[in-house]
């Protein structure tokens, strides 16, 4: 399960909020779960009945052969029918906001109370989510917009008209580099350029694929310094000054706009899963 919340793409020590985090489902409400569909040991219940939304995330960089559990290419392509053929409908991660904040306040007369739908989310912001790329071992990779546009091509696709994905990057420079060759190789590929921000505007016009933030560095393990107060690494629930959320969520938030020229969705996705109340 992973907590999502809005950030605003300015102001000042407190530029950030957490005005969405309707996103976090209460005990007795199964409304939204976010999971890897490709990883998850449950396949059979991907879809119960009993969702409402759900909440999948793919990792473009997560190649390891040729299978639905060890290629996210593979299982994004398959899963876009199976959400189809489940009845689920595929929205954009700010309808599904919408969606529950106004299940919170309680629908108008006339809404819809009876919706089942499916947001999709990408990870850690490679290239491979917008471009086509050759592994060296597992050959050719259709890209997650590739695939998109390829799915809306079909009769499946068809019934998805509102098809939509939202890539959560992350935003400094220099973590990106140092990642792009410290990369874990039992679970990820990635190589010289792969993190790289030119393909995030283009993403957006693209009208498929929205760009949200993943924070300024991760706190990533592989990284030497991080925007941290004690420099935590590998785990975000250390976050938990005004002055290291500022750090890690309003700079990346304003950098990711200021390369967007403000057209980056105000959302944001916690790494690791790790957030704290």
């Amino acid at each position: 399960m992973q907590k999502w919340s809005q950030v605003r793409q300015g102001g000042g020590a407190k530029g950030y909020n957490f005005t969405r985090s309707a996103l976090k489902p209460t005990p007795n409400d199964s409304t939204l779960l976010r999971v890897n569909p490709a990883h998850s040991t449950d396949q059979g219940g991907r879809f119960r009945r009993s969702m409402k939304i759900v909440i999948l995330t793919y990792h473009s960089h997560h190649v390891l052969g040729s299978q639905y559990a060890n290629n996210d290419h593979i299982a994004f392509a398959e899963d876009l029918d199976l959400i189809t053929s489940a009845g689920y409908r595929i929205k954009s991660l700010d309808h599904i906001v919408t969606t529950l904040e106004a299940r919170k306040r309680g629908f108008p007369k006339g809404g819809d109370q009876n919706f089942r739908y499916v947001g999709l989310t990408l990870d850690d912001g490679p290239v491979f989510d917008v471009e086509d790329f050759t592994h060296p071992i597992y050959g050719f990779q259709r890209s997650f917009l590739g695939v998109m546009r390829d799915f809306l091509t079909t009769p499946s696709g068809r019934k998805q008209p509102d098809l939509h994905a939202t890539s959560f990057v992350i935003a400094s420079p220099e973590a990106r580099h140092v990642m792009e060759s410290a990369f874990d190789e039992e679970y990820t590929f990635l190589s010289p350029g792969s993190l790289g921000d030119g393909w995030w505007e283009p993403a957006i016009s693209s009208g498929l694929i929205a760009i949200g933030n993943h924070s300024w560095d991760h706190l990533h393990p592989a990284l030497v310094d991080v925007a941290h107060s004690q420099r935590a690494h590998g785990d975000f629930r250390q976050v938990t000054t005004v002055e290291d959320a500022d750090l890690q969520i309003l700079q990346a938030a304003r950098y990711i706009a200021g390369k967007t020229h403000g057209t980056a969705a105000p959302l944001f996705a916690y790494p690791f899963g790790h957030y704290n109340e």
